[in-house]
């Protein structure tokens, strides 16, 4: 959902739950969450939001002062990567530039493949432990559309771009689709589930939706 403050068109979203007043939440990648009673008008929202502007006026206005990423890259030894969430300089990930934009794509798709397989396996192992379940194999791939898959062979698959995100972010991914293992589809039980290992989550998906644009090499 979307309010203007100002000249800021602020994205927002709203988790409504058994609560008596509308409270707020502000990450440092700049999502607005509000959490509401049941039921709770748009107007009411909106009147929360203004009633606040000044302190989300001042966390928008510190994000402009970001080091800023493109979606589109020109590989010069300045330009900005994500890695694990954080902004990090092209020639911090790859010490030794090849000579070509394509090799250095190459070299930058081979390095988050890598980081993405050994911090996947790693969380794997972990919260199988927790949830109860055991995936027959880990695959990274290159996906337009998904940040990783499970089906009914028990087989996960992830997004070699995961490893751009934060850690909490890959942490969700990550819970999402082992909780598949005992739900595939995404029904009430399968949310549930979610939430109880990541109780968060909703903002992690908010997030993964927000800069997974921006997380491109």
């Amino acid at each position: 959902m979307q309010y203007k403050l100002d000249s800021y068109e602020i994205t927002y979203q709203v988790q409504y739950g058994k609560r008596q007043k509308i409270t707020m939440e502000l990450s440092p990648e700049g999502l607005v969450t509000l959490k509401a009673p049941l039921k709770t008008p748009v107007l009411e929202l909106e009147q929360f939001l203004q009633a606040n502007k000044k302190v989300i006026l001042r966390l928008y206005k510190n994000l402009e002062n970001r080091v800023v990423i493109s979606r589109e890259k020109t590989y010069q030894e300045e330009e900005i990567f994500l890695y694990l969430g954080k902004a990090c300089k092209l020639q911090d990930l790859l010490p030794s530039l090849p000579d070509t934009e394509e090799a250095i794509q190459n070299a930058l798709y081979s390095f988050y493949t890598k980081q993405t397989k050994e911090i996947t396996k790693e969380r794997v192992a972990y919260y199988e432990k927790q949830i109860g379940v055991k995936s027959k194999s880990v695959t990274i791939v290159n996906s337009p559309k998904t940040w990783g898959t499970c089906n009914s062979n028990k087989e996960l698959t992830f997004n070699y771009r995961l490893s751009m995100a934060a850690p909490a972010a890959i942490d969700y991914v990550v819970i999402h689709e082992l909780c598949h293992l005992l739900h595939l589809n995404h029904d009430r039980s399968f949310w549930r589930k979610v939430g109880c290992y990541d109780p968060n989550y909703e903002k992690h998906q908010a997030y993964l939706a927000q800069f997974g644009a921006f997380m491109t090499i």
